[in-house]
């Protein structure tokens, strides 16, 4: 995972270079994704997997994301300034809130902020007319158009990890005895250490695909063909596990 993460970072230039500004929110989505990863490979080295996907599982949010960005260029700019639009609306909230609870004493500076903000998309619309703005498709739409189904449930259970409902203990919770089960501090079984590893790792390299394709970038030769080798490990030690 440490060499996907090192072709990742050499995917994007590394100096300045001249696109439109809107396009700085489709750079945050992947260097997101880089970081991302990092955070679930450190986590998988300490044989936390569960609290991996907790990580990995808005890594396969963004990396969706990035993916319907490359396959609808006509779209666009509609979805990145349908994102943009909705994200003012929630950093004011998230004033608001601070504000309600005593923790923001005066939140007009942040408020004409984020006017100046919503001033500026305006602009750039009234400029750029891109027609009717338009969501994100839905995780699982996105999962299913884009042949990511094999890590939906992955993605699904991993709500579970986040919100801490019992199946959370799905993996780290064992029966060893007749009258004994044992709640675990690590979860060290090859087997789910790499599947997690590898759905991570598939929505980094789709991510890199992508906004290569987006930017015209080359990406990086080995990054597939990387990928594909965790995501073989992952099977084979599903199969090893079976055979015990």
């Amino acid at each position: 995972m440490r060499q996907l993460q090192s072709l990742a970072e050499s995917a994007a230039p590394k100096g300045p270079f001249d696109t439109k500004p809107i396009d700085a929110f489709i750079l945050g989505m992947f260097w997101r994704c880089v970081r991302l990863h990092r955070a679930a490979t450190a986590l998988l080295e300490t044989s936390l997997p569960e609290e991996c996907t907790i990580i990995a599982r808005s890594l396969f949010e963004e990396s969706l994301h990035l993916q319907e960005l490359a396959d609808t260029p006509a779209d666009r700019d509609a979805l990145i300034l349908k994102w943009a639009k909705k994200s003012i609306h929630e950093k004011r909230g998230l004033i608001k809130d601070a504000q309600s609870l005593g923790l923001e004493v005066d939140p007009q500076p942040i408020f004409r902020a984020l006017d100046d903000q919503q001033r500026d998309l305006d602009e750039y619309l009234r400029r750029h007319p891109v027609g009717k703005l338009r969501p994100f498709l839905s995780v699982r739409a996105a999962a299913v158009r884009y042949g990511r189904k094999d890590c939906y449930w992955t993605y699904a259970w991993s709500h579970e990890a986040v919100h801490g409902s019992d199946a959370a203990w799905l993996f780290a919770r064992r029966r060893v005895a007749s009258d004994t089960v044992a709640l675990f501090a690590r979860t060290d079984d090859p087997a789910l250490l790499i599947g997690f590893a590898a759905f991570a790792a598939r929505s980094l390299a789709e991510a890199v695909q992508a906004v290569c394709s987006i930017f015209g970038w080359s990406p990086p030769g080995d990054l597939r063909k990387l990928a594909e080798q965790i995501d073989q490990a992952a099977e084979g030690a599903v199969c090893n596990r079976k055979d015990r």
